[in-house]
């Protein structure tokens, strides 16, 4: 039986294209390339039981991604599929490189200082174009953290734990 916990968000359904079914490609990942590996795709709306379908064809350019489907080969037919969200089964996610971490790792952290005080939760990480910020929930209120090696000292995903190091004023209950 499928779990929809078991699977995670990388893309979403967009747009037709042309009148034979194709359909573009919404990457959530930092690997769209895997987009073009994939010979069945996971289907689902919001985090109910997903379905599968066979690819038929799929291009991944700098510029687009695009699929088409076995059964859909209708514009009618394909936009039947528009705002699907893609998923993968967890044991099937890229490895990212050393040093970086998917999203839904992080947010099951639990956030401590130097001392091993505990700051809080992670709840968020916002994606900024020269470096991550995580938003650690702190007594309710938000932390922002830079995620730069100055403050980050070390992610420990498979006892989640991030370990860091804040300045002066960081914490919203500092002088």
């Amino acid at each position: 039986m499928i779990n929809p916990d078991d699977y995670i968000f990388v893309g979403k359904i967009g747009r037709t294209i042309g009148r034979d079914g194709s359909l573009t490609i919404v990457s959530y990942t930092s690997f769209p390339q895997r987009f073009k590996k994939m010979k069945t795709f996971f289907l689902t709306k919001e985090k109910k039981t997903p379905f599968e379908l066979i690819a038929g064809k799929v291009e991944v350019t700098e510029s687009r991604i695009t699929v088409s489907f076995k059964d859909f080969d209708t514009e009618e037919k394909a936009k039947t599929l528009i705002g699907y969200r893609i998923t993968v089964h967890k044991k099937d996610r890229v490895i990212p490189p050393k040093g970086t971490y998917f999203i839904e790792d992080l947010l099951s952290c639990e956030v401590f200082d130097l001392k091993g005080e505990l700051i809080g939760k992670m709840k968020d990480v916002m994606e900024q174009s020269s470096n991550d910020i995580y938003v650690v929930d702190h007594k309710g209120l938000e932390v922002l953290i830079p995620a730069v090696s100055q403050f980050i000292k070390d992610i420990d995903i498979e006892n989640k734990r991030i370990k860091v190091s804040l300045i002066d004023g960081m914490l919203p209950d500092e002088d």
